[in-house]
């Protein structure tokens, strides 16, 4: 299977941005995440429009069979949500993210406030042993994401209208998501992308009221297949 992994980062005024793109790239690699190699995950810490732009166009080009995006930073709502990239100042539109490939994750973790709260909230290698194991590992992770039907799985860390937090360990959902992902049920070998999603609403929301004084529920749009058909988000190592 051909895999690409697109990290994208805002680090402009957010202590937590990095972590969150350390650690899923981290996740990534960890035979749970799918045993990425290194050379599959593309970093871009405050990308400039229109080179963005242009990877972007380039994937595209590229056909591959599954693609993860993970957008960290601010973001606002205007018709859908909008990913300020920058430092700059510069934006792009979620859209601009999608159908890159027919398998596709996409998680956002950043606000979808409408205009005047544009900022998201300043509050906050693994590599396998063995090649011989990092090898069926990945075969495993392929031949599962692979049995999934042609998708865009849309992971939002609030709901439109909603801020989302930042702390110093990274951003609350995405912390959240990731614990979801790694917690898989004994008499199960995969983590289902809808599942660890769910998993992570309570928590995010609960945090957000508790700690935050605000409120942010986690939104996803997935398609409703059968569970054997869906995108996973981990696998048991």
């Amino acid at each position: 299977m051909k895999r690409k992994a697109v990290l994208i980062g805002n680090t402009s005024g957010l202590q937590g941005v990095q972590v969150d793109i350390t650690r899923f790239a981290t996740f990534l690699k960890s035979d749970s995440g799918g045993a990425w190699y290194e050379s599959e995950i593309d970093i871009l810490e405050n990308e400039r429009k229109t080179s963005l732009l242009q990877k972007i166009d380039a994937l595209k080009k590229q056909s591959f069979d599954y693609l993860v995006v993970m957008f960290s930073g601010h973001g606002g709502q205007l018709r859908q949500t909008i990913l300020e990239i920058n430092g700059q100042g510069e934006t792009i539109e979620e859209t601009a993210l999608r159908q890159i490939a027919n398998r596709q994750l996409n998680i956002y973790d950043c606000c979808r406030a409408f205009p005047t709260t544009m900022k998201k909230s300043a509050m906050e290698s693994l590599s396998a042993s063995f090649a011989e194991s990092a090898n069926r590992t990945r075969q495993r992770y392929d031949d599962r994401v692979m049995q999934a039907i042609p998708q865009q799985a849309l992971l939002y860390s609030c709901s439109i209208g909603q801020v989302s937090y930042d702390t110093a360990d990274g951003g609350v959902y995405l912390t959240n998501l990731l614990k979801a992902a790694r917690n898989i049920p004994y008499d199960q070998q995969f983590k289902l992308v809808g599942l660890a999603h769910q998993e992570s609403v309570a928590p995010t929301t609960e945090n957000s009221m508790k700690e935050r004084q605000g409120r942010q529920i986690p939104e996803a749009v997935l398609p409703k297949c059968l569970s054997s058909q869906q995108l996973v988000i981990s696998m048991k190592a």
